[in-house]
């Protein structure tokens, strides 16, 4: 094998740097699609909540 493709021991699972940099993108990615949702669900419920202020308010 390559130098760059040396496996690198994590845990019970072998993964190449290259393999082991993808993933950290990958969770990264994954970690920044949840907190998006995580805002995008706090505005939503902000929106509803006025909603249902206005409609009791009548």
């Amino acid at each position: 094998m390559a130098a760059d493709k040396e496996l690198k021991n994590t845990g019970n699972h072998f993964l190449t740097q290259e393999q082991e940099a993808l993933l950290d993108l990958y969770l990264q990615r994954l970690d920044t699609i949840f907190e998006e949702m995580k805002a995008s669900e706090k505005v939503q419920v902000e929106i509803e909540t006025q909603h249902l202020k206005k409609i009791l308010h009548r």
